[in-house]
Order: C-alpha cells, then sequence, then structure tokens
C-alpha cells in the first residue's frame, strides 16, 4: 500500500485494511473450526501446521496494514476550525484575553465598572487616626 496524497484517499485505504482483516482473520476462523484445531494448540499435522502458519501470518500482515491506514486517516484529517466569539489584537496573553473578554461582556451588557471611590479611600484613612487618639484618650 502506497501512502494516500489526502483524507479521502486514507479513509477508502483504511476501509480497504479493514476488509482485508475481517476476510484474513474469518479465514483463519474457518480453518481452525473445519480442522478441529484450537486456538492455543498446534496441530500434529506437518501440512495444518503450514496451513495455520500461512493463515496467521495474512492476518498478521492485514492487522498492520490496519493500523498503518487507521494512523494515515488521522494524520490526514482535516482540523476544525472554531470560531471564536472574540477577535483579539495580537500579542494577547491568556489573563489579557481573559480581561478582554470580561470588558466585552460588560459591554455587552450596557454595564461598566464603576470608577474606584477616592472618598472611601480618605474616610478609611481618616478612621484610623480616630482610633488611636481613642486609644491614646483612654490610656490618659
Amino acid at each position: 500500500m502506497s501512502k494516500p496524497k489526502d483524507f479521502d484517499e486514507a479513509q477508502k485505504q483504511f476501509a480497504d485494511a479493514k476488509e482485508a482483516l475481517k476476510e484474513a482473520k474469518t479465514e483463519l476462523r474457518e480453518f481452525l473450526i473445519e480442522n478441529k484445531i484450537k486456538k492455543d494448540k498446534a496441530p500434529e499435522d506437518p501440512k495444518l501446521i503450514k496451513r495455520l502458519e500461512i493463515l496467521q501470518k495474512k492476518a498478521d500482515t492485514a492487522q498492520t496494514f490496519a493500523e498503518a491506514a487507521k494512523e494515515a486517516v488521522k494524520e490526514l484529517k482535516p482540523k476544525k476550525v472554531r470560531e471564536t466569539k472574540y477577535v483579539y489584537p495580537e500579542g494577547m496573553t491568556d489573563k489579557d484575553k481573559k480581561k478582554f473578554r470580561a470588558a466585552a461582556r460588560r459591554k455587552v451588557k450596557g454595564v461598566d465598572k464603576p470608577p474606584k471611590e477616592e472618598k472611601a479611600g480618605a474616610e478609611k484613612a481618616e478612621k484610623k487616626p480616630l482610633k488611636k487618639k481613642l486609644e491614646t484618650e483612654k490610656e490618659d
């Protein structure tokens, strides 16, 4: 078998190899049943031994071709192109992309992040000195 050039050809070769493997295994199985040979035991007749070896080699070869054809199908299978919801600017890292998506969702909802209030920070700064003042007054 030659190496396939495209995906369709690879699939056809795989189907043919699979069919050949099925035929080889069927032929081997029928031979074993016909001559009353158990799978694990070798026959005593040299003619049967020779024929059994030929059928086993044929089945092994078919198995090898089927595996090679399957690998060729995997290699030549066209990759799915997945469309993304967002168009990212070039050179963004994963964290940047996450922030970009979050901002885009907020924009679509119409909710923007409220600006940070400077008063909240100023109030906290004022509260700390008051506590210290109270503590110093209690100590006196």
